[in-house]
């Protein structure tokens, strides 16, 4: 799908796509893929008993109530209340243990946003370089922050993966958002960690040096339909031009 920007000239296209793993009875991952507003999302769902797929659609139905942004800081912060809106609810819907990971990438003139909770995660391809825009909220992250262990230690931890963030956790939600300025040929990845764990960065960079989003995102699928990886896997590519 494609939108124009006017205010940065710049044509965006974009694709989703979201494969289920081959440990798992249910695809528990959601995704948002609408260029129109410039608004992407991925979703991971935390929970059994279906919980878990329930949390990401919620997730992706309140970002679908996004509003038309004044501004980049407005489309920050209207995509922040709807996820604590969402929150709320599944603090208090009854949902039992229902969480979900979240990453969001947002644009608006010349500049965008991630916004996220979770191990999901945003990369960016720019001139040929692969950045992860994201920091990971898992155990294993937190002892690498904190120096407790080396990368290569931190790596072998049991159970490092474990989310120490996510919308439906706590009451009050703990969101991270950074901002960058756009350049043209900017390509942005957002991804569940179903994909992160399975396809290395530098197969990422080459899926995302293809001519188009929806190249990019089959051949991502491709990658992953070869690999039988065990949890669900979901992405969306969003290419910039002018």
């Amino acid at each position: 799908m494609k939108s124009a920007s006017p205010a940065a000239a710049l044509t965006v296209e974009s694709w989703g796509m979201t494969r289920r793993g081959h440990a798992c009875h249910e695809n528990q991952d959601a995704f948002l893929n609408w260029p129109e507003h410039l608004l992407w999302g991925v979703a991971d769902g935390v929970g059994g008993s279906g919980n878990g797929a329930s949390a990401s659609r919620l997730l992706v139905r309140y970002l679908m109530r996004t509003p038309a942004p004044p501004s980049l800081d407005g489309h920050v912060e209207n995509v922040t209340r709807l996820l604590a809106r969402s929150n709320r609810e599944l603090r208090q819907g009854g949902l039992g243990d229902a969480a979900s990971t979240v990453v969001v990438l947002l644009i608006h003139g010349g500049g965008a946003a991630c916004v996220w909770s979770g191990d999901s995660r945003c990369y960016l391809l720019r001139e040929r370089t692969l950045y992860q825009c994201t920091r990971d909220h898992t155990a294993r992250q937190r002892t690498i922050e904190r120096d407790e262990l080396t990368h290569h230690e931190a790596e072998r931890m049991v159970r490092g993966n474990v989310v120490t963030n996510a919308v439906g956790v706590r009451d009050t939600l703990r969101l991270e958002t950074t901002r960058l300025s756009l350049r043209r040929g900017d390509r942005f990845l957002l991804c569940s960690d179903g994909l992160s764990d399975s396809v290395s960065p530098e197969a990422l960079a080459t899926h995302l040096g293809r001519p188009r989003a929806r190249d990019a995102a089959l051949g991502i699928a491709e990658t992953l339909d070869g690999k039988e990886q065990p949890d669900d896997a979901t992405f969306v590519t969003v290419f910039l031009s002018g």
